[in-house]
């Protein structure tokens, strides 16, 4: 039997229909949905569909997948600028303490994981050797004054502290905070292994500040700033005020190249805290129109957008007065409530 390939059966039968003039309707193969025609029953013809149609459904089947859209609103623009901040101390008193007798064995630094000392508390001793012959030699000095009685008076007394102090240091010798404040430094001028002199620098614990960089000028006197501290790996948020460096000063625009920032009391503790920084607003419009950044792309140097409506998308330029890295404050061509493609 003679096997004819269906491509073949197709041209044959095609053939015959022309010769014979028997062909018939093909059967209709569309339908209302997709644009066939129920009078033209035999013969499949499609309706031509405006272009702004067919977009409108090619969006409408895509939005569903991978598209994404977003919306112009109202609502308030906020520029926030970050500084690195450092705590500071400009009420500080350096206080220096003398050692004029014997030589220094060693130091010992007393209580320094606590840095806020109250005045009278221990914070640190100082071994010392003292010469035996000099304390002995002081010592017959002032018995001779004693016997001698006419010479007791200055002379008589300086001797004796001196003897005093000697007799001290043959022990150890406490050194004490003369005020309430904070420990900052200490500093052991030696030679060799004496130590001459004993220096500690104490400031004020109310007066505790951060200061921030402020060469570009964003920051103004009076401005209220959130500020970010690392406490114990957690990062913790609290608030300060702008204060100017000079007390006498209180203008706006702050001079220098830096500017003090005064924590809110219950935001003090922050001070304690490592990796400060400190926010500022240079920029707050309200209930301006707002735009996602995402949906915004370049074209020949023009800032534009994709924006649905009732015949699809269309690319459309627009005004803008400020942006950020994740908003744009529009100024002109988009109205709110409008439909924006993200890119």
């Amino acid at each position: 039997m003679l096997k004819i390939k269906r491509g073949m059966k197709t041209v044959l039968a095609l053939t015959l229909c022309v010769v014979m003039g028997t062909c018939a309707a093909a059967p209709a193969t569309g339908s209302e949905e997709n644009g066939g025609s129920a009078e033209n029953a035999g013969l499949t013809i499609q309706k031509e569909k405006s272009s702004e149609t067919l977009y409108a459904g090619a969006l409408e089947s895509t939005s569903s997948g991978t598209q994404k859209f977003t919306t112009v609103r109202r609502g308030d623009f906020v520029i926030r600028e970050k500084a690195d901040g450092e705590v500071v101390y400009p009420d500080k008193k350096t206080v220096r303490y003398y050692f004029p007798y014997g030589t220094t064995y060693y130091m010992e630094a007393v209580g320094l994981e606590n840095p806020n000392k109250k005045e009278g508390d221990a914070i640190a001793r100082i071994h010392v050797e003292i010469d035996e012959i000099q304390l002995a030699r002081t010592e017959r000095q002032l018995q001779r004054m004693e016997e001698r009685g006419g010479e007791a008076g200055a002379a008589y007394e300086e001797t004796l502290k001196s003897f005093i102090e000697m007799k001290e240091a043959l022990e150890t010798t406490e050194i004490v905070m003369e005020e309430d404040g904070i420990l900052l430094e200490q500093e052991f001028p030696r030679f060799r292994s004496q130590i001459s002199s004993y220096t500690i620098v104490v400031a004020n614990p109310k007066e505790r500040l951060i200061q921030v960089n402020n060469e570009t000028k964003k920051f103004r006197y009076g401005q209220n700033v959130t500020v970010t501290a690392k406490i114990d790996g957690k990062t913790h948020t609290g608030t300060g005020t702008v204060i100017p460096a000079s007390p006498g000063t209180v203008s706006e625009e702050l001079s220098g190249t830096s500017a003090l920032v005064r924590l809110d009391e219950e935001s003090e503790y922050l001070y304690d805290g490592a990796d400060i920084s400190v926010y500022v607003e240079t920029v707050h419009m309200k209930d301006v129109l707002l735009l996602d950044a995402n949906a915004v792309f370049m074209s020949n140097g023009t800032q534009m957008v994709k924006i649905k409506d009732e015949y699809g998308l269309h690319a459309v330029g627009f005004t803008f007065g400020r942006k950020t890295e994740s908003v744009y404050w529009v100024v002109d061509g988009l109205e709110e409530g409008a439909q924006i493609l993200v890119q």
